[in-house]
């Protein structure tokens, strides 16, 4: 490559925000960062070499899906969900996933069956590897696969927004050292999907409620994270 003019080194290549916010939001759902963890804006900017304007543009944006609190004069701060919003965050998951099942056995596609079972076999392989934080990704990801074949943006829209509180919800009040979601409900659940039976539809709501009954709903104090040992530092 050429030296640029004068000698100087050519323009550092500037940051996708879009990069760092998937960064972020992925350490979010995956309990990397757990709930009340402080968003310092310095050492976020140190870490991913984005300027201050940018950085808040991110977070305003993880703000807006409710997985962030902005708090005045106090910085950000990963969102902590209340009892009571766990409850209704479930019953709400209720209602809508119940309707995008049936909506999926009346309209899906031999491709749509395909993408769930090709998703439920990345679920087995992470559960054999014990990758923890890609068995808490694909387990998310499933349910939103299935809204996304539904062929609604809106209820999409609503679920994706579901999951990112549910993930929170998971990592405050599930009990402690209690493993993910295993892919055998996922699993169950698609093959009835093929068959196009609605015994889906008293599946997906079995499969939500033992989610939630796995909860513990206390309030809990949480210890605080290095953001570094997260993301590491940017070179």
């Amino acid at each position: 490559m050429k030296r640029a003019l004068n000698g100087a080194r050519p323009p550092a290549k500037a940051v996708d925000t879009a990069v760092v916010h998937e960064r972020i939001w992925s350490a979010i759902m995956d309990h990397s960062l757990p709930p009340e963890t402080r968003l310092v804006e310095g050492e976020l900017c140190m870490i991913f070499g984005l300027g201050r304007t940018r950085l808040r543009q991110v977070l305003q944006r993880l703000a807006h899906e409710r997985v962030v609190t902005l708090m005045r004069n106090r910085g950000a701060m990963v969102s902590k969900p209340s009892v009571q919003e766990a409850r209704e965050v479930f019953a709400a998951r209720r209602v809508i996933e119940t309707s995008i099942v049936e909506t999926f056995i009346k309209t899906a596609t031999r491709k749509d069956v395909k993408r769930l079972q090709d998703h439920v076999a990345r679920e087995d392989e992470a559960w054999r590897n014990n990758d923890r934080r890609a068995m808490l990704k694909l387990s998310g990801e499933f349910h939103l696969l299935l809204a996304g074949a539904a062929d609604n943006s809106i209820l999409l829209e609503y679920l994706r927004d579901l999951v990112s509180r549910s993930s929170l919800i998971i990592a405050v009040y599930q009990a402690p050292g209690a493993a993910p979601c295993p892919p055998d409900a996922h699993r169950e659940l698609t093959e009835t999907l093929e068959r196009r039976e609605r015994a889906a539809i008293k599946l997906m709501t079995q499969h939500l409620d033992h989610l939630y009954k796995d909860l513990i709903l206390e309030q809990r104090k949480e210890t605080g994270i290095d953001l570094r040992s997260v993301f590491g530092v940017r070179q």
